[in-house]
């Protein structure tokens, strides 16, 4: 009996220590968790931090860049080219619509076509032939051409663009200002329109000098 009892206080103390050591094992287990955990968290924080450091510069200079965007006027801007044959510019003629500009160097006819925005299509012309003003006769010219803006009083009879072009004869020096008598009451109603450029000024960027005026 004694021995029975003494095997049994051993078992006993094994299984308590037995459990004991599991229950080190398994409160380590857990407070290694809990640390990795801690770590994880301040990691994360951390790159969050780090990625709103390096986002907020950036919000800033894109926030400036859209207010000096804003901040600057209006252009409305206008194109033209000039090739050996032939001269073309584009210019406002109404709210809805601007002209083309086309110059056949050889022949000095100018021509201003608009397309009507509704139909899709060139329903107004203007022409005129600016060799006779600048002086080119029938042997053509070296032109160049813009177009620009003039607000011009407009008279019920002949309405008229907002918009002018200026043909130069770079070869004299001599140059011309035409107007469009167009009518924008016609895009509405997709009334087609022709007609002739009206001339409104002519000069020299060589004009002669009078000596005596000098004196």
């Amino acid at each position: 009996m004694p021995k029975t009892s003494e095997f049994t206080t051993v078992e006993n103390v094994d299984d308590q220590a037995s459990c004991c050591g599991f229950s080190r094992l398994g409160g380590l287990n857990r407070i290694s968790a809990v640390g990795l955990a801690i770590v994880a968290m301040l990691g994360v924080a951390g790159i969050s931090y780090w990625l709103g450091t390096q986002q907020a510069p950036r919000e800033i200079a894109m926030s400036e860049a859209s207010q000096f965007l804003q901040d600057l006027p209006l252009v409305n801007a206008t194109g033209a080219v000039t090739s050996e044959k032939f001269s073309m510019a584009t210019g406002n003629v109404s709210d809805e619509a601007e002209g083309l500009f086309v110059l056949d160097h050889n022949s000095g006819l100018l021509q201003c076509s608009v397309i009507y925005p509704r139909s899709g299509q060139f329903m107004a012309r203007f022409s005129t032939n600016v060799a006779e003003t600048l002086g080119t006769g029938a042997k053509g010219g070296k032109y160049i051409m813009v177009t620009g803006r003039a607000n011009f009083p407009r008279a019920s009879n002949r309405p008229a663009a907002a918009t002018v072009v200026y043909v130069m004869d770079s070869a004299t020096g001599n140059y011309a200002c035409y107007g469009i008598p167009f009518d924008q009451t016609a895009v509405p109603r997709n009334q087609p329109q022709q007609g002739l450029m009206v001339l409104i000024g002519a000069g020299s960027a060589n004009p002669l000098v009078d000596r005596d005026d000098l004196r």
